[in-house]
């Protein structure tokens, strides 16, 4: 009877040992889950942080397209305008000061006025330009060189967050100035060099327009 009864506390207690065993590994599966969780929740907000970067830019390029397609089409309807009627030369940083002190007005405004002549429209017609970019664009602003027999060249400059440098992403990158080697791409969204030199942030895009 004595054996007996040394025997079953010794049962009792090997089985309680493995219990303390489960509980342990179960522990240890609940913590690599919440693990798994949190890396995937990570990812997942990234992905918003990307689609969100992605959209911004999407939306700022169709406000571009609009607006030089606007100028174009304003270039075309004007065409007893001296060649050089619809040139723009006034750098980022001064149009920027103009824009936002309110001092941006046409000298005729051939919207209202009963008669105007090609000089006055053309006038008239880059100020309401300018206008409009501040207005679609976060630090908007145009330039236009060239002239009407050869092409004018149309740019717009914008501000973009999302204009970072690949080697650090939390640096605002700056467009590259334009010169007679560049085509393609690279010709697209280099900078005039009278138009904005090494401005940290500010992105262009050059069209050009012939009649």
């Amino acid at each position: 009877m004595l054996m007996k009864t040394l025997h079953k506390p010794a049962k009792l207690i090997g089985t309680r040992s493995g219990h303390t065993d489960q509980q342990g590994s179960t522990l240890i599966e609940v913590l690599v889950a919440i693990l798994i969780l949190s890396i995937g929740l990570l990812g997942i907000a990234g992905m918003q942080v990307l689609t969100m970067r992605y959209s911004q830019g999407g939306w700022a390029r169709a406000a571009v397209a609009a607006n030089l397609s606007d100028i174009a089409d304003r270039v075309r309807a004007n065409p007893s305008a001296s060649v050089t009627a619809y040139q723009f030369l006034t750098d980022y940083t001064t149009q920027r000061t103009a824009i936002e002190a309110g001092t941006v007005t046409a000298p005729k405004d051939c919207e209202t006025a009963i008669t105007c002549t090609p000089a006055e429209l053309a006038a008239s017609q880059i100020v309401r330009w300018r206008l409009a970019l501040a207005r679609d664009l976060p630090g908007g602003a145009g330039f236009i060189s060239g002239q009407r027999d050869t092409g004018y060249v149309a740019t717009v400059m914008w501000f973009d967050k999302s204009f970072v440098l690949d080697s650090a992403p939390t640096s605002l990158d700056s467009a590259a100035a334009c010169d007679s080697t560049q085509t393609g791409i690279a010709g697209r969204t280099c900078c005039p060099a009278s138009a904005a030199s090494k401005l940290p942030g500010i992105r262009p895009t050059n069209m050009l327009v012939t009649p």
